[in-house]
């Protein structure tokens, strides 16, 4: 009697432990399937490790970026279109990090948690960015590494996003990972690129400066070249600007007048500025793809030379061109922004929404009196010193930087937006080293904005 009383009791554990692991196992396919679905030895959405099912991709003329066709994955027929938005598509093989094709899978292939993936129909993904643009921005960072991003500041879309180097998907080259020129090519350098700035971060030293300096309109600065401070550090300017006043100081990019103001404000109140200005941070993209935070040079246990570098955006600043195209948004628009993105929706085969982006607020919160003084002294900076011409018929605020590299050439950058209410757009350009940032990055930036502006007109 004892032995069958513990045979059936082994028998109520046994089957005890079998209803707890198929419990545990269903538990895990509902609050997993998404991710079980999408693998890649998935024969429904996957042939030999290549995407073969998923929905069409189309920018904001419905031109299709990507489609699928009798199992097979096709793309756009221009190979310049399928090259310069290789990183925000990504590619069938997984190689490019952050691509549509990958963090919005289970919505392009159709994939709900009640009925699976189907494959009788599927969903279109709705890009903000404008395909002609994208291919055309692309031609003007060549032949350097880099990026070029223009975004609506009024609303967050994206309506251009290059970055190179890139390569067509259909002709990738086969000396891809040995050629120097190639690398970093599976990054998109937008969000996943991190930059010495230069004198761009003399926008925010000057925000500072006009937040904590009470007399600071009516200071002038005296630059005969080189400033050495109290530590017995230099400062080494790009000209002798004689005396000038703050305005001027930005206006031509005095590296002695910035540095002075950086001393003067200190390590905190420059962090704070910066953190102010959104560039420590990483900020999320349609909803999901983040973007690299930034990091200021100076900290307290900065010595004071140090300082002075970092204010005028040398020493060890880093800043990410994504984070920096959201600051000029903020700027532009008063003090306060959404956050860039590229994606406005997907919809399912009756013409309903399977995503809709959000209007997420970027954290940058500036005065509206502050950003009203910074847009002017940019508007100053262009009108004033590098000139109108450079920009056609477009009143553009702006500011260069050319950011020294140890025996390297600088990289350009150039960030800023247009005062017209009609075009509404702000654009950020980073061209490694390449040279002045006026000549490189600033005629880059100039090309794409009159580009768009005959588009939109």
């Amino acid at each position: 009697m004892k032995t069958i009383t513990k045979r059936i009791l082994l028998l109520v554990a046994v089957a005890c432990i079998f209803l707890a692991v198929v419990a545990l196992l269903m538990f895990s396919m509902l609050t997993n399937a998404n991710e079980y679905a999408l693998k890649s030895v998935n024969k429904h959405i996957y042939d030999s490790n290549i995407l073969t099912n998923a929905g069409d991709i189309v920018d904001v003329n419905g031109k299709v970026m990507a489609t699928t066709s009798d199992g097979e994955r096709i793309y756009n027929e221009s190979s310049s279109i399928r090259t310069s938005l290789l990183h925000i598509i990504g590619d069938d093989k997984g190689f490019i990090s952050g691509g549509i094709q990958d963090t919005f899978s289970s919505e392009l292939s159709g994939y709900s948690i009640l009925y699976g993936i189907n494959r009788e129909s599927s969903n279109t993904l709705n890009l903000t960015l404008d395909a002609d643009l994208c291919a055309y921005a692309y031609e003007q960072l060549k032949p350097y590494k880099g990026t070029i991003a223009v975004c609506n500041y009024k609303t967050g879309e994206l309506v251009c996003i290059a970055t190179s180097p890139s390569y067509d998907m259909y002709n990738k080259p086969s000396d891809i990972d040995t050629n120097e020129k190639y690398d970093g090519v599976y990054i998109n350098r937008f969000y996943g690129g991190l930059y010495t700035p230069g004198s761009v971060l003399k926008v925010v030293t000057a925000m500072s400066a006009v937040e904590n300096i009470s007399d600071i309109y009516t200071r002038t600065f005296k630059c005969e070249g080189s400033y050495t401070l109290s530590d017995g550090g230099k400062i080494v300017c790009n000209d002798t600007h004689g005396t000038i006043s703050f305005e001027q100081a930005l206006n031509r990019s005095c590296n002695v007048a910035f540095a002075m103001i950086a001393v003067e404000l200190g390590e905190e109140k420059l962090n704070a500025a910066f953190s102010a200005a959104g560039l420590d941070k990483s900020h999320t993209t349609s909803d999901r793809i983040r973007s690299y935070a930034g990091s200021f040079g100076a900290n307290a246990e900065s010595s004071v030379t140090d300082i002075g570098w970092s204010g005028v955006g040398q020493s060890t600043t880093l800043v990410n061109p994504y984070a920096f195209l959201t600051y000029m948004c903020a700027i532009a628009n008063g003090g306060v922004c959404n956050e860039p993105y590229f994606i406005s929706s997907v919809t399912n085969a009756d013409g309903k929404y399977v995503y809709r982006t959000k209007a997420v607020d970027s954290g940058i919160n500036i005065s509206s009196t502050t950003a009203s003084t910074l847009k002017a002294m940019l508007r100053s900076t262009v009108s004033n010193y590098y000139g109108d011409y450079r920009f056609g018929n477009l009143t553009i605020c702006g500011k260069t930087g050319t950011a020294e590299r140890d025996n390297e050439k600088p990289h350009a950058w150039f960030a800023g937006f247009s005062a017209d209410e009609e075009f509404p757009y702000a654009v950020v350009a980073v061209l490694e080293n390449s040279g002045n940032g006026l000549t490189y990055a600033g005629t880059a930036a100039s090309n794409v904005l009159q580009k768009l502006y005959k588009t939109v007109n």
